[in-house]
């Protein structure tokens, strides 16, 4: 039997309905892989045909764990005002925790997600399954995007680069304040 693949989505109940703009292809890839696991963290089960599902609860203090238990990080999204002013902040933790992530190329995951290097972006189901189908398939390139992923994460998302940022921000504000 070949080893267990970890589709993981983590999310509240009200983006838990996302989910379902994906219940096509995770049921045909539940199907084609029998290895393959839905995890869902921080909302209850969601009723998928055809792919087995289990539903965490999130904790602060078991987030990080939870994630390193993904193989790969999901983020379907539908294209609308609401998603484009999303932050992707479930793309930045999969990619920090060393995860390929499939996304819906919406609002800033365009600009998070590198496109075939550090995740795949997907716009249809049929796109969906197939990116998805790629990774499952093969462990090496699931650990070559997560790593892309993860140094991308550190080069322009690190809380040291951030304060950095921060910092220089808040200077020039202060600096104009005093003229």
């Amino acid at each position: 039997p070949r080893e267990e693949v970890v589709l993981g989505w983590i999310g509240s109940p009200s983006t838990l309905a996302y989910l379902q703009l994906i219940r096509v292809p995770l049921a045909r890839l539940g199907r084609r892989f029998p290895q393959v696991r839905l995890r869902v963290i921080g909302a209850s089960a969601v009723d998928l045909e055809g792919i087995p599902v289990e539903a965490r609860p999130w904790t602060l203090e078991g987030e990080v764990e939870e994630l390193r238990r993904f193989d790969i990080g999901l983020m379907p999204v539908p294209d609308d005002p609401w998603t484009r002013g999303k932050g992707g902040y479930k793309l930045l933790q999969y990619m920090a925790t060393g995860l390929p992530v499939v996304t819906s190329p919406v609002g800033i995951n365009c600009q998070i997600v590198r496109d075939g290097e550090t995740g795949f972006w997907a716009r249809t189901p049929e796109e969906w399954e197939e990116r998805l189908a790629r990774l499952i398939a093969d462990p090496a390139l699931r650990r070559g995007m997560g790593q892309r992923g993860r140094a991308a994460i550190e080069a322009g998302y690190a809380l040291e680069l951030s304060s950095r940022r921060l910092g220089e921000i808040l200077r020039q504000v202060a600096g104009k304040r005093k003229g």
